[in-house]
């Protein structure tokens, strides 16, 4: 799990833990315990908490605390955008994505997106995003726009919820769960088995919306497909019939 975190090949974090990758690998399967020496070196290497590695208490990393305390909670503001007397939700385009999440708590930023009305949704906190990528396929295909809930609460996240996570990094759609013992990390997981599944460290998640509908003319594409498959079926079909009663008429002669 430290290593996930830490984004380290096995090769590199066991020489910065000072043992053998061998002897890493061991540890990670459950065949050998982490010894005193190796214990020491996490905490001095890596800065990681040795109370949390042995008993599963306190931060990860030493120094959490502290800074925790000097931070002010900020419950989030919602500017209210609205098209005439309505209350409309504002969309983050796969153009705006960059400026969003340079800019995602500037009221005025926020007011020079496009705004939309969407039945069932007039009140609330919401975003529109448009997807891309296409680690959530089947689930969302790239140019979908789903629609979003704030989650001023990540932890109240159920696991397994759709999201979308806006971080430094990027705006992505995922899968979220959490590790059984430690909330701070979530595990981000997609519905195309091609992408792998990694984790991020909760506060590093400038903004997380849970997915509660999508806007899609996917399905259109899709019936099309279907369509040309059902044809192709169909066609193969008869083919089959012509065949059989060629060989039909064969044994009668």
């Amino acid at each position: 799990m430290l290593r996930e975190l830490l984004q380290m090949s096995q090769v590199k974090f066991a020489e910065k833990i000072k043992i053998s990758q061998g002897a890493l690998s061991q540890i990670e399967s459950g065949k050998s315990q982490i010894s005193l020496d190796t214990l020491r070196n996490l905490s001095t290497e890596l800065n990681v908490n040795c109370n949390w590695v042995v008993h599963g208490t306190g931060d990860i990393f030493h120094g959490e605390e502290r800074v925790k305390q000097q931070e002010t909670p900020s419950q989030k503001v919602f500017v209210d955008v609205k098209i005439g007397d309505f209350p409309g939700i504002p969309l983050v385009g796969e153009e705006a994505h960059a400026g969003y999440i340079e800019s995602h708590e500037d009221p005025e930023y926020i007011k020079t997106l496009r705004v939309y009305q969407i039945p069932g949704f007039e009140n609330g906190s919401y975003r529109l995003f448009e997807i891309e990528g296409e680690s959530m396929i089947p689930t969302i295909y790239p140019g979908e726009i789903v629609i979003c809930e704030y989650a001023e609460d990540k932890e109240s996240v159920e696991n397994g919820t759709l999201c979308v996570l806006v971080t430094k990094e990027g705006i992505v759609a995922k899968r979220v769960y959490y590790y059984e013992n430690d909330k701070k990390l979530l595990i981000l997981k997609s519905d195309n088995s091609k992408f792998k599944t990694y984790s991020l460290e909760s506060k590093k998640t400038l903004e997380l919306w849970k997915i509660r509908g999508k806007i899609t003319s996917v399905f259109i594409e899709s019936g099309l497909v279907d369509a040309k498959r059902m044809e192709k079926l169909e066609n193969d079909l008869e083919m089959l019939k012509r065949e059989v009663r060629k060989l039909s008429d064969n044994k009668k002669e």
